[in-house]
């Protein structure tokens, strides 16, 4: 079971990637795929939504590439999943309880109504600066 995506995984990575290399300037594809050991053109499906929610800069030319548009710091791993994965709860029933005839008297609803707000409070907790100095899990809820 997987409750992440290898797309926010994946996005997540190039995001630390370029937080690791600081502002040394825009840093093609290419070398972020070789670097992270995703393919390009995986790669390339990441950088539009990323781009949607300014967390990337793109810049073209011989000298082009990608960068962070803000501070590590100011990036929270919520805005990057929500970035990619395009849904913002683990379960549509905590999201639209109205999709779910039984939402008026579910008894597990406000568990899974607890587990997504965890889930989220957490991401939000953390930013991509986190990500990026941080080699050891922090489980802590």
């Amino acid at each position: 079971m997987s409750l992440i995506s290898t797309r926010s995984r994946y996005g997540l990575r190039l995001l630390v990637e370029l937080a690791e290399r600081g502002a040394s300037g825009p840093v093609d594809l290419k070398r972020i795929a070789s670097s992270q050991e995703i393919p390009e053109p995986y790669l390339a499906k990441l950088v539009a939504p990323l781009k949607a929610a300014g967390l990337l800069r793109a810049s073209r030319g011989a000298k082009g590439g990608y960068e962070l548009a803000r501070r590590p710091e100011d990036i929270d791993l919520l805005t990057v999943v929500e970035a990619l994965e395009g849904r913002s709860s683990l379960l549509e029933c905590t999201a639209e309880p109205e999709l779910c005839p039984r939402s008026g008297d579910c008894r597990t609803l406000p568990i899974w109504r607890g587990l997504d707000r965890a889930v989220k409070d957490y991401l939000r907790g953390r930013s991509v600066a986190d990500a990026a100095r941080s080699p050891a899990p922090d489980y802590a809820i």
